[in-house]
């Protein structure tokens, strides 16, 4: 059922929690005491067209999208970043998904970061505090506590690696990609050679990630080594990037082995690898590949794409392949044309899309998800979706 809206309030506006309110009103004092202060941000408007394959049914949704981003600077080793995320949603998803605010008022992290200010039969403003953390910087060292992004992945598609916070490729609209809840300590004694550990906050270990990472050059490749508890698994991997010729050549491989009575228990592999290339004549050619060892088929298969997954499952099938090619009309439009698919499914998914600079902080994105395959015409009406997003930066 939709959660019924504060009565005593306008527009069914729910308050949020003290903390949350605290933490608004103290940013804003904090900016005058700070060495440096920079806010900034963008405004986006996203209608998307899900359309079905015998073109008779059409439905339209459209979300208005802001971020405020914000750093305060206290000293040269002290900083304090601050992001907001803000959606307006309506409708035909909000006007007919009973519970589509409560799913959107999820929040992943140890805190509550996440709060609904408007649940009508027709509209959702959901707001979402997407980073907020204390960082320090010194010499060689660099430390972070709060809610940020720990980014371990190599590849562009599925990332094994990626432990504290993997991402969901088709979710195109958030380029900054989720963050977590966490500490995280990085040492480095050369710009390609690191020490790193995290710490994603959780109430027990199986509801944490705890991981070392160490990272180092071999020859004229970037490699990476982590290991360490994820939630109720023990997580071992390696990752690598560098060039095979002219060609960007990259990689990561994870295992993955339950705790639970270890080490009976067989654990699972998930591995994904990627060749990139620039042609003369500007063609810029991406490919993936993946193995998802850990693949659960009970897990729904729009849910798995369009949310994050988790590292050991990255995919909706135990193999995947990504292949794209971006060409630059002219130095303001840019198009592309990807492929998503498996080797073991018969589905695939095209993602044809054109970016346009209409002006120096104004952007036009049209983009296209067209999910082909029985796996898709069973769980939904409409496979096909066109999206339309104007942004402005400031």
């Amino acid at each position: 059922m939709r959660k019924t809206a504060t009565h005593n309030t306008p527009f069914g506006f729910k308050p949020s929690a003290p903390w949350k309110a605290t933490v608004l009103l103290l940013l804003i004092p904090f900016s005058s005491y700070s060495q440096k202060f920079d806010s900034r941000g963008y405004l986006k408007e996203l209608g998307g067209l899900s359309i079905s394959n015998n073109l008779k049914t059409i439905r339209y949704d459209n979300i208005i999208h802001h971020r405020q981003e914000t750093t305060l600077e206290f000293s040269n080793y002290f900083e304090i970043r601050f992001d907001l995320r803000n959606r307006l949603l309506n409708g035909y998803t909000v006007e007919n998904t009973p519970g589509y605010a409560d799913f959107l008022d999820e929040d992943p992290g140890f805190v509550d970061g996440s709060f609904i200010l408007i649940d009508s039969d027709k509209s959702i403003l959901h707001t979402q505090i997407d980073r907020l953390h204390l960082s320090y910087f010194r010499d060689n060292w660099e430390f972070h506590l709060g809610r940020e992004r720990i980014n371990w992945g190599k590849s562009l598609v599925w990332n094994p690696n990626d432990l504290f916070n993997a991402y969901a490729y088709l979710d195109f609209d958030y380029e900054e990609r989720p963050s977590t809840d966490a500490a995280y300590l990085r040492y480095s004694w050369s710009y390609a050679s690191s020490f790193e550990a995290g710490y994603r906050f959780g109430k027990t270990l199986d509801e944490s990630v705890i991981a070392l990472m160490l990272r180092n050059s071999l020859g004229e490749y970037d490699i990476q080594l982590i290991g360490g508890n994820y939630f109720e698994e023990i997580a071992l991997g390696f990752g690598w990037s560098g060039y095979l010729k002219d060609a960007g050549f990259n990689g990561e491989i994870s295992y993955f082995h339950p705790k639970e009575n270890f080490p009976e228990n067989s654990g699972s592999l998930t591995a994904s690898t990627g060749i990139n290339y620039m042609f003369s004549n500007a063609i810029y050619l991406t490919s993936e590949i993946l193995y998802n060892g850990g693949y659960d088929k009970s897990v729904n298969a729009l849910t798995q794409l369009a949310q994050p997954p988790t590292a050991s499952d990255l995919f909706i099938a135990e193999t995947g392949y990504f292949v794209s090619a971006s060409y630059p009309v002219s130095p303001l439009t840019n198009m592309n044309l990807g492929l998503l698919g498996s080797f073991d499914k018969a589905f695939f998914i095209l993602i044809p899309q054109l970016s346009y600079s209409v002006s120096e902080n104004i952007d036009l994105l049209v983009l296209a998800q067209l999910l082909k395959g029985d796996l898709f015409s069973e769980i939904t009406e409409t496979p096909n979706v066109l999206f339309f997003r104007f942004k402005w930066s400031y």
